[in-house]
């Protein structure tokens, strides 16, 4: 459950960070979200996977898509954050943020992440008031005859006669069948869950810590700066054992689109690698939230902590609720850091039909024209078979890069939110959203 900045000490940064933490089993799954009915032990969020609805019988009405390119958006996060001191009716309130994978939308700043929100006050139909109440089901959308897609968990529309499953649209009908559907036929095997799906990234609990202090030790600050956009210069022998708790800073690179060699004088650049640098074991940091802070603890915090200069916000672009007019204030941040986790099953796919395609045929057939080109007579050797050669090579390369391109991109990515947590529980059958608000989101491309 993560707090105002009005419940932290004075002495402290007041912002939460949002970190990645593996999934141990599959009981380890079920206690994120909002997949159990214990609200009382709810905190934090999920990273990937699929959506657990909080209000699970009006959720919206058809999957969700990119205002720019109206491609299907694939789900990055859930984070629960109560705001009942501003509004009662949000004794629950939760955020669900969706992406595009679409390269082509990677420097549109608005309309590409979309964060949609509910919220629930403490008596409602769709969660128990006793905390001990194991027999609960009222709080997952099929016990509202809601059919959930197979793939997304977002709303399924229709169900498919052949594989037996609902959907959200013929788009993940079709990646079911191939990636699930037609495997476990082929393979005789049991279950389709753990398949790998394009549209569905890797999902991880999102456990939440506070900031620890920032230190005015001109030594780590120095250390931060210098190590800046260097890949593996990272030393500290004090803290070997904490190792897997922070990356080494080429990994920041790769995931900031910051290349070993690059160079910046762009001093919010500097401040942010430098923010994340300066604490221990927090450079992994996925999230970033401080809901609605005073201008003043603003320029404290850096909240929003800005990537880069450019592609920044006016107060005008920031919109008003169009709900209740109320006025949209900075509450939380995506960080470059969760892109790391969301794309590890997107990776690890890649690299093995990356060998497949080339390792098996391709490089077959350059070590075939190798050798014709080297030992046959120059009369003997086909017209042409080194540039269509390497023309093959390059399409199974182009391949590759075309699936690896569809996952989403981003810098930081900050997140207004409504300051009056306006209510949502009078949905009509006109709101495609539901019970479900969207909130403005600002996207900061990647530094590539």
């Amino acid at each position: 459950m993560m707090p105002s900045e009005n419940d932290n000490p004075a002495n402290k940064t007041g912002v939460q960070l949002g970190f990645s933490v593996e999934f141990d089993d599959d009981d380890h799954r079920m206690m994120a979200g909002h997949n159990l009915p214990l609200w009382q032990d709810w905190d934090g969020g999920q990273i990937g996977g699929k959506p657990s609805w909080l209000n699970p019988k009006d959720i919206p009405k058809h999957h969700l898509v990119c205002k720019c390119c109206e491609d299907p958006l694939v789900f990055v996060c859930q984070l629960y954050c109560p705001c009942d001191d501003i509004n009662p009716n949000a004794f629950h309130r939760s955020f669900y943020v969706f992406a595009c994978p679409n390269i082509e939308c990677a420097k549109e700043t608005t309309g590409t992440i979309r964060v949609i929100r509910t919220q629930l006050p403490a008596i409602n139909p769709y969660l128990p008031e006793e905390e001990d109440d194991e027999c609960w089901a009222m709080h997952i959308p099929k016990a509202w005859d809601v059919n959930l897609c197979k793939v997304c968990g977002q709303r399924g529309n229709g169900k498919c006669p052949v594989q037996g499953e609902y959907f959200c649209g013929r788009h993940h009908q079709k990646e079911y069948k191939k990636y699930a559907f037609d495997v476990r036929k082929d393979t005789s095997t049991e279950g389709s869950d753990s398949c790998f799906m394009p549209s569905v990234l890797t999902s991880s609990e999102l456990v939440v810590e506070e900031e620890p202090p920032i230190g005015n030790d001109d030594k780590s600050d120095a250390k931060a700066r210098n190590t800046m956009f260097k890949a593996g210069n990272i030393e500290d022998n004090d803290s070997d054992e904490e190792f897997d708790r922070n990356l080494e800073q080429g990994d920041l690179n790769d995931m900031t689109g910051a290349g070993p060699e690059t160079v910046t004088k762009d001093t919010v650049t500097m401040n942010f690698f430098d923010r994340i640098n300066k604490i221990t074991n927090v450079n992994t940091q996925c999230l970033r939230y401080l809901r609605w802070p005073d201008e003043e603890r603003s320029r404290e915090t850096a909240s929003p902590l800005w990537i880069r200069s450019d592609y920044t916000p006016n107060e005008e672009n920031i919109s008003q609720c169009e709900k209740c007019g109320a006025e949209r204030r900075f509450e939380f941040q995506l960080m470059p850091q969760m892109l790391h986790y969301l794309l590890k099953d997107h990776q690890r796919k890649n690299k093995e039909k990356s060998q497949n395609l080339i390792s098996k045929k391709d490089t077959e057939a350059v070590r075939a024209a190798s050798n014709i080109l080297e030992q046959a007579p120059p009369e003997q050797v086909p017209p042409d078979l080194a540039t269509t050669t390497e023309k093959a090579m390059e399409a199974a390369r182009a391949k590759i890069m075309e699936e690896s391109n569809k996952v989403p991109s981003w810098g930081c990515v900050a997140v207004y939110t409504c300051t009056a947590s306006c209510d949502v529980m009078d949905a009509t059958e006109d709101d495609e959203l539901g019970a479900y608000i969207e909130e403005f989101t600002w996207k900061q491309p990647s530094l590539d």
